[in-house]
């Protein structure tokens, strides 16, 4: 679901050394990733990440983000906070196809952005989420999901 914000909405890491705003009628989407990185890099179950475009971010805080790629492919240089080591932002692709993502639990008010569209690589969760979302599993047909949810966030 791509959703235009109503109010600049304001991210941090958890320990606010990573700040992050984006301004009003920015495009947004969100999805929660099953993959064997995000549990990693979100040390959790699955990420939530709220997406939207790249440029649309303002930071002064970027030399507190160490960035670090997993693995390739994707192409998705994900930073943690160097002071308190969370994640803060996710910065994939190029160009005028730069796309942000930012952990949902890093906003300070949520109730702008849209709710979850989509779970992706289903197949590598932890445990079964009850929810009517669509479930997509295997790694083509995950990426194919989330691209068409990119391509909604690009082309708004």
């Amino acid at each position: 679901m791509i959703k235009y914000l109503t109010t600049p909405q304001h991210a941090t890491c958890q320990c606010g050394a990573c700040s992050f705003e984006l301004a009003e009628s920015t495009a947004v989407a969100r999805f929660i990733c099953h993959c064997t990185i995000c549990q990693q890099f979100n040390n959790n179950r699955f990420a939530d990440v709220t997406l939207f475009k790249a440029k649309a971010l303002q930071s002064s805080s970027y030399d507190n983000v160490e960035f670090k790629k997993y693995r390739l492919p994707p192409n998705i240089n994900r930073g943690v906070c160097k002071l308190c080591g969370e994640p803060a932002l996710e910065i994939g692709g190029v160009g005028p196809v730069k796309i942000a993502f930012i952990p949902t639990n890093n906003f300070k008010d949520s109730g702008e952005l849209p709710p979850p569209a989509i779970h992706m690589f289903y197949h590598r969760r932890i445990e079964d989420i009850v929810d009517d979302l669509p479930k997509y599993e295997g790694y083509v047909s995950s990426e194919l999901a989330v691209m068409k949810l990119m391509y909604g966030v690009l082309k708004a």
